[in-house]
């Protein structure tokens, strides 16, 4: 860790396999391109610097600063240092947090307390005001559950641009920034909250700011800006219950021990399965081999007895992923995230609006469109204004980007350029 004495920084981009636009740019530019990640999350910070970035910032929640780790440094440059000194969360803190209007205005929201939304630390309600002043020098974390988050995120990245003067030299720089208060105020209240529209509403006023300083330091038209997201978010399940709506809670705990106890009955192996993972059942591959047991059997088995499940759609053979009668759209899905090495034996797939979690607040991870569908905006040096419905993916901004830059997709590009954006 570079920046605090706690463990936060112990992260590298070391297990990303391959390189981001941001290190071709790096290598495109012989290493004279900038490239500098900020986020209040370690890999929302890293992923997208790359490799060889300058450095990648992201926020300690234990002691309030701004770090970064050995990969990329040894210690912070004297403008970060100094920025921490401020403890700018407490300012924040000591504002508490009231919506941003009149709460009668929150037109696309529910009621402020409802049961399903998660209670902060210190709170008897989930409800506004939220008392913000009990944290002051003691818990920095709880920014990051609070639209304040994007704002000390977005001051971070104004202070970096001018402090590494950023697009002031002959080679274009790169600023990643992931504002992820977002998603942790979606998880614990979710997206029907009034805590949500108004975390919306203050990004909307911080992103303002943030391009009226491009402006103003870089140029209208000298920087390109694009804005996306790695996902959306279920609605929470008792909201589609009170309002006769498909969806509910799914945990996959007592479906292991089943499987696991009708695999030891039948083929002699103990908890073959062991673990469960984002949908993915792992297998004991060298328990199984040494019982001599049928892979492909204990497989299928696992895959039928996940089939009687109320809240699965369905459950597939990873390894067989070519030859199930699964829609094409979540087969390709599947397929783009499977890693040979990484990913598990067996998938299953739940039910629409179904998902594992507790009975307050929301995730995500499934291939549905309100989890799946999510914004592409670009703005900014040669793109002209215009909007599209044709159906374009995540994995073509990179694409997108290298094709606007004259420089070579990352190394594990699938995605290909929009061309309504690169006009070719």
């Amino acid at each position: 860790t570079v920046g605090s004495d706690t463990k936060a920084g112990l992260m590298s981009p070391k297990n990303m396999l391959t390189t981001t636009i941001t290190d071709e740019l790096r290598l495109a530019t012989n290493f004279k391109s900038k490239v500098i990640g900020i986020s209040l999350k370690d890999r929302g910070s890293i992923l997208p610097a790359g490799h060889s970035a300058n450095a990648a910032y992201w926020y300690d929640g234990q002691t309030g600063d701004w770090i970064t780790s050995t990969h990329y440094m040894k210690k912070l440059p004297s403008w970060l240092e100094d920025h921490n000194k401020m403890k700018l969360a407490n300012k924040f803190f000591d504002k508490n947090w009231n919506t941003l209007y009149p709460i009668e205005t929150y037109t696309q929201s529910t009621a402020d307390n409802v049961p399903y939304e998660g209670k902060a630390r210190g709170e008897e309600t989930p409800t506004f005001p939220h008392p913000l002043k009990l944290y002051i020098g003691k818990n920095y974390d709880m920014i990051k559950s609070t639209p304040y988050g994007n704002t000390i995120t977005l001051d971070l990245a104004k202070l970096a641009i001018l402090s590494e003067n950023l697009g002031q030299g002959s080679s274009t720089d790169f600023l990643a920034v992931s504002c992820s208060a977002t998603d942790y105020v979606g998880h614990q209240y979710g997206p029907n909250s009034v805590e949500i529209e108004d975390t919306y509403l203050r990004l909307d006023k911080d992103l303002e700011e943030f391009f009226n300083y491009l402006d103003t330091k870089i140029g209208k038209g000298n920087y390109l800006f694009f804005l996306s997201a790695d996902h959306g978010a279920a609605h929470v399940s008792t909201f589609m219950e009170d309002n006769k709506l498909p969806g509910g809670l799914y945990s996959d705990s007592k479906v292991v021990k089943t499987i696991n106890t009708l695999i030891e009955e039948k083929y002699h192996v103990k908890k073959a399965i062991v673990t469960s993972r984002n949908s993915q059942f792992y297998f004991d591959h060298d328990a199984i081999k040494a019982a001599n047991a049928d892979f492909t059997a204990i497989k299928n088995l696992a895959i039928e007895t996940l089939k009687k499940e109320d809240e699965i759609f369905d459950a597939v053979d990873l390894n067989n992923l070519a030859n199930e009668t699964i829609p094409e759209q979540i087969k390709k899905a599947i397929t783009y995230g499977y890693n040979a090495k990484r990913s598990g034996d067996v998938y299953y797939i739940l039910k629409s609006n179904y998902f594992g979690g507790g009975k307050t607040g929301t995730t995500h991870g499934s291939w549905n469109p309100y989890d799946a569908h999510i914004p592409c905006v670009f703005m900014g040096w040669n793109v002209k204004p215009g909007k599209t419905n044709k159906t374009h993916y995540m994995t073509d901004i990179a694409a997108t980007l290298a094709a606007m830059l004259h420089i070579q997709m990352p190394s594990g590009c699938v995605g290909e350029p929009i061309t309504e954006l690169t006009h070719q």
